[in-house]
């Protein structure tokens, strides 16, 4: 199970970019704050309460009732729904800016034991102790009028279990390497959890009315990110340039989701303070965490766990990061041999001054969004990398000694002398844990 900590306000991560605009992270829906859901209850409300183009209905009847848009059974079943999600989000975010969609993981042990999010399952909500308002999440009218007489959404949900089989279906799509298979797959147990909500979410006509068909195909998205990180299979010739109506693009220029604006955070991640920032001050002062970890969301029966530092940029001398779990206070001193809570070390080799001509050691800002920008040079020697350190013993025994704990990760930096290097050397942009 991957786990992300935000560690770092470069801005390859955090900060807009000319292609993508503004960069919106699509969070769990079990990880939004209280002050997230009523941001998306309010956004979900005012875009209801539009009848033009803007509005809920409009977005939603693209999908059946009353455009029927929708590619099912069809091999642009992913990117098709790609660009739709998308189209949801900036109609709340001209209410709501900066707001994201939230995704519904029904492949995790919470769905399988509570079903549909609370928050959807709600028929009212208080704000400050007031009086109860109607839940927007819970259902959504459908002002179009049809034979079969329907203009409110409705489900029939099964019991939690009935998800039990959805983990077995996504790794069976997760094995091809090939797009044309991989949506097919995906296809089957997107089909079976709009079956198992039922009602309306269940009839494709009606199925984008229900607020949780966004959360829903929220989630099959980030598969279909996943995966594209994870392979990075090329677009197949059966949707090659393709236009995906109604939002006049073609399947190539959605190809790459990192150019639409959004990323996906692991559920669990949590935003902590900037490495830079944490960083060893005059004083001596020492933060007490670089980055923390739930344990509930690692496996019980840990194999293998990796650290990764994503885009670590080369530093300029030499060192070794030691890198402590669970270490009240660790310095130079603190012991690394039998030590159960040394994790392991990693050891920067530095670069040392320029050698070169002015700019020679300037790495060109070219947004890794650009997909328009053609690299026909060599890839610049300071490019930053993702550098991964072997953790699994450190995990085992921190949750061996603690399941529904934390792992907070210390990071010390030491030179050759065995003198400690200021934290902000090791510039790294977030940290992620791999276990399973």
């Amino acid at each position: 199970m991957n786990q992300t900590a935000i560690t770092s306000k470069r801005a390859t991560f955090l900060n807009p970019t000319a292609v993508s605009r503004n960069l919106t992270v699509r969070k769990s829906v079990y990880d939004l704050t209280t002050a997230e859901v009523l941001s998306l209850r309010r956004a979900i409300a005012a875009i209801q309460a539009i009848s033009d183009n803007r509005g809920y209905q409009y977005v939603a009847s693209v999908h059946g009732l009353n455009q029927y848009l929708c590619p099912h059974g069809n091999p642009r079943f992913a990117i098709w729904h790609r660009p739709y999600v998308l189209m949801m989000e900036q109609a709340l975010q001209a209410f709501s800016p900066g707001l994201a969609l939230p995704y519904w993981d029904w492949t995790s042990l919470r769905a399988r034991t509570e079903g549909i999010p609370a928050i959807f399952t709600a028929r009212t909500y208080r704000v400050a102790g007031g009086r109860p308002i109607p839940n927007p999440l819970f259902k959504a009218a459908v002002s179009f009028s049809n034979q079969a007489g329907v203009s409110v959404t409705s489900r029939s949900t099964g019991t939690p279990s009935g998800l039990s089989g959805m983990p077995g279906l996504v790794q069976t799509a997760n094995r091809t390497t090939n797009y044309d298979r991989f949506t097919a797959a995906l296809e089957q147990p997107h089909n079976a959890v709009h079956g198992w909500v039922g009602g309306t979410m269940g009839q494709v006509n009606f199925a984008a009315f229900d607020p949780v068909f966004w959360v829903h195909h929220c989630f099959v998205e980030k598969i279909f990110c996943d995966w594209q990180d994870r392979t990075g299979a090329p677009i197949t010739p059966s949707v090659a340039g393709q236009v995906l109506a109604p939002f006049n693009k073609r399947t190539e220029d959605v190809w790459n989701y990192h150019a639409l604006g959004y990323r996906y955070a692991p559920e669990g991640a949590r935003v902590v303070p900037s490495a830079s920032l944490t960083a060893t001050s005059k004083a001596g002062k020492r933060s007490a965490s670089t980055a923390s970890f739930a344990l509930a969301n690692t496996p019980d029966d840990v194999v293998r766990a990796e650290l990764h530092f994503v885009k670590t940029v080369p530093p300029v001398d030499s060192f070794e990061a030691r890198i402590f779990f669970n270490e009240e206070n660790p310095g130079v001193a603190t012991p690394t041999k039998d030590n159960p809570h040394y994790a392991g070390s990693l050891f920067m080799f530095g670069h040392g001054k320029c050698t070169g001509d002015e700019g020679h050691c300037q790495v060109p800002k070219v947004p890794a969004d650009a997909t328009h920008f053609a690299v026909v040079r060599p890839e610049h020697h300071l490019t930053p990398r993702t550098i991964s350190l072997d953790v699994t013993k450190a995990v085992q025994y921190a949750k061996a000694a603690s399941n529904d704990g934390q792992i907070e990760v210390n990071i010390v930096l030491v030179d050759a002398q065995g003198k400690e290097v200021a934290r902000d050397e090791l510039d790294f942009e977030m940290l992620t844990l791999d276990a399973i």
